[in-house]
């Protein structure tokens, strides 16, 4: 019993002075500094960071914010990413953006052995989890949810439209020339079969795409119903949306535009020509629709410190990741020798699960392969549109805040008098018999 109770005291002795031999945390930002997601990420890390700093820190440890910048190049991401874990000595890394990316991130995590709180939609990243747990299990998607749950949240979305009276039969899809979305659609397309809705035509884009009226003129010569663009690296869905509205069709915009979900002066871009397009929200956030009181928090605090409201859904993944990292470290240092070992904190992060999950700015758990769980009552991409200048949720029930419109050209129909055609042909045919009788 007296070598039991010994040890017990060295054990924690230990822990207590592998804490306190730590001079500070630091926490490394890894992203797209020139782009709206990884300006976002650095900026809420730094929001989270100070917070935790004015309440004594992580195990009473000032907090230090380290980043670097990924260029959307593999090959600068993981030099960046070696950087940040040896010479920075970064204890937890959050951020990432673009699935190709941080694919390759991902195997520096795995050789410097780093706790990664990541952003990215490809499954290929969650089956390195599933596949070799061992190597790749310091990686966890905090962002957003896998991209093949896009693929559910598009058929949810037809499905909606279908049952509010906008029949879709045909759709138009225009998408990403990249990974990503190749995940989505492996699995969308079985899923609008299955629904007897018919993809009439599937167009790839690349970065910095324009040419989006021909695109809208083939989808009214091919009948669509819907034009579902599936939109995150082109970065030009605010064209999409203007040349939309100038032409007309009578065919709803409705998909996945991550700058029409993300950028809360999209609206004013498009000059107001966004109004009506429907598109999922990345990350289960809008701003007029806080699922927690934490995200409420977040969102005036963001815009009180930065003078605008978080210019991407990976703002609130990366201030999360902050607060998930601190929870993980304070409950491992009640049993643990080091609470700050990658190996130790893996297994608390995975005790956020589907029976457990951490109420946040979303409510966040993970599966087995690290993955975020899906669902109406955790993490999703909801229903939304652009009404008049504000973002509502329009599905589902339980979240919503809004209706759903049609644009008012879809009503414009040409008046023509009861039985006009009819008129015509009788007056028609009488010509002819006149005609004739001369």
């Amino acid at each position: 019993m007296r070598r039991i109770v010994a040890l017990t005291l060295a054990l924690l002795t230990f822990a207590v002075v592998a804490a306190d031999a730590k001079e500070e945390v630091v926490i490394g930002v890894i992203g797209p500094m020139s782009l709206p997601e990884g300006q976002a990420e650095l900026k809420a890390v730094k929001l989270a960071v100070e917070e935790i700093n004015a309440k004594g820190g992580i195990l009473g440890k000032h907090v230090k914010v380290v980043w670097g910048d990924t260029r959307l190049k593999p090959d600068d991401a993981t030099s960046e990413f070696r950087r940040l874990a040896t010479m920075e000595k970064a204890d937890v890394i959050i951020g990432g953006f673009s699935s190709g990316v941080m694919l390759s991130m991902m195997e520096t995590m795995a050789e410097t052995k780093t706790l990664f709180l990541a952003d990215s939609s490809s499954p290929a990243c969650s089956k390195k989890v599933e596949e070799n747990y061992e190597k790749y299990k310091y990686w966890f998607r905090v962002s957003q949810n896998n991209g093949t749950t896009f693929a559910y949240d598009l058929a949810d979305m037809v499905k909606f439209l279908r049952s509010n009276g906008y029949d879709v039969k045909r759709v138009y899809i225009i998408r990403d020339e990249h990974i990503w979305t190749d995940a989505v659609m492996d699995n969308l397309k079985p899923l609008l079969k299955k629904m007897g809705v018919e993809i009439v035509k599937d167009v790839e884009v690349p970065r910095g795409y324009t040419e989006y009226e021909q695109l809208i003129l083939d989808a009214e010569d091919k009948k669509a119903d819907l034009i579902m663009p599936i939109l995150a690296i082109v970065g030009t869905g605010d064209i999409l949306a203007k040349q939309w509205a100038t032409l007309k069709p009578k065919i709803l915009l409705a998909g996945s535009d991550v700058l029409a979900c993300d950028d809360p002066e999209f609206y004013n871009k498009t000059n107001g020509l966004a109004n009506y397009e429907i598109f999922i929200a990345h990350g289960g956030v809008v701003i007029t629709a806080p699922p927690t009181d934490m995200c409420k928090h977040f969102i005036e605090a963001y815009k009180a410190k930065y003078g605008h409201y978080p210019e991407s859904h990976l703002a609130y993944g990366a201030y999360d990741a902050v607060y998930l990292y601190k929870i993980a470290v304070e409950e491992a240092a009640k049993k643990e020798k080091d609470p700050f070992d990658p190996d130790v904190l893996v297994k608390y992060l995975e005790k956020f699960n589907e029976s457990n999950p951490v109420k946040l700015t979303r409510v966040i758990a993970f599966y087995k392969n690290h993955d975020l769980v899906w669902g109406n009552e955790y993490v999703r991409n909801w229903v939304c549109q652009w009404q008049d200048g504000k973002q509502y949720i329009i599905y589902p029930e339980n979240v919503a805040n809004g209706k759903l419109k049609l644009p008012p050209w879809f009503k414009e129909e040409e008046k023509k008098t009861p039985g006009f055609e009819a008129l015509v042909g009788i007056v028609t045919l009488a010509l002819i018999a006149y005609a004739v009788r001369r």
